[in-house]
């Protein structure tokens, strides 16, 4: 069951999510160029967000079903796509779908903070077609940034001033364990990576409070969180222009046919 601490934090940035940075708009779009779908492919976009995925799914002639945990994203995804087949608020963890529904089912950024990834593998296998592509992406690293190394440090540094049980969303996955939970076959991955011209220090403020990362800075204590800001802004003033490197890892696997 998807907790209701995730529940309430991505309704909270449903309204912002992915619109002061393009970060997993264009991650998505990498994500499906390397799929590869073809048209008409029924493809389910699980845990959908704003629909980063489920744009570059439409715009490869797919249909589309989104479904995600937070009922503002969801809302949002029926306003911003209404050529999408079905957008439903649903538990990745149970699937209400019949068995063998899609073609393919991606989740961007979504896995590492299932409560019980195994059972979601199972039931993303259930609701594919023999032989159907499932398909995820992790954050990941980066190469040749070594000025970005400051923003993952400090998260690491403050992280003992958080209470047990809050912060973080995200938990370690053993992505290779997760697929196997699935009995996915003919695994494989790649890594890719983006560069985010980012205007200010204030829009890279306010984007790290817009999506998952805010659970951890809305557990920190306030002299905390305002010493983090500080460190990052001080970081951010050496860099013209300010670029933003991130990474991630695509994974896919097929059901077994």
């Amino acid at each position: 069951m998807t907790t209701a601490r995730a529940i309430a934090l991505f309704d909270q940035v449903a309204p912002v999510y992915d619109e002061l940075l393009p970060f997993f708009t264009g991650f998505g779009q990498q994500h499906i160029e390397w799929l590869a779908p073809a048209h008409g492919t029924r493809a389910l976009d699980l845990g959908a967000g704003r629909g980063a995925l489920t744009a570059a799914l439409l715009a490869r002639g797919c249909q589309v079903t989104a479904v995600d945990c937070a009922p503002g994203m969801v809302e949002r995804i029926s306003t911003q796509y209404p050529q999408v087949h079905e957008a439903r608020v649903m538990d990745a963890h149970q699937l209400d779908f019949p068995d063998n529904s899609f073609d393919l089912v991606c989740a961007g950024f979504v896995v590492h903070l299932l409560d019980d990834p195994a059972v979601a593998a199972r039931e993303i296998r259930r609701v594919l077609t023999p032989g159907g592509v499932f398909s995820f992406s992790l954050p990941g690293a980066v190469e040749a940034a070594p000025e970005w190394e400051f923003y993952g440090a400090l998260f690491r540094e403050f992280q003992p001033l958080i209470p047990v049980g809050e912060g973080r969303l995200s938990r370690p996955l053993d992505e290779e364990q997760f697929l196997a939970a699935g009995r996915f076959t003919g695994v494989g991955a790649i890594a890719i990576e983006q560069r985010l011209p980012v205007p200010d220090a204030d829009t890279f403020w306010n984007w790290g409070l817009s999506h998952g990362s805010r659970a951890f800075f809305d557990a920190l204590p306030a002299d905390a969180r305002t010493r983090f800001e500080a460190r990052v802004r001080a970081e951010l003033a050496t860099m013209d222009p300010i670029v933003f490197a991130a990474g991630a890892k695509l994974w896919r696997g097929a059901s077994p046919a």
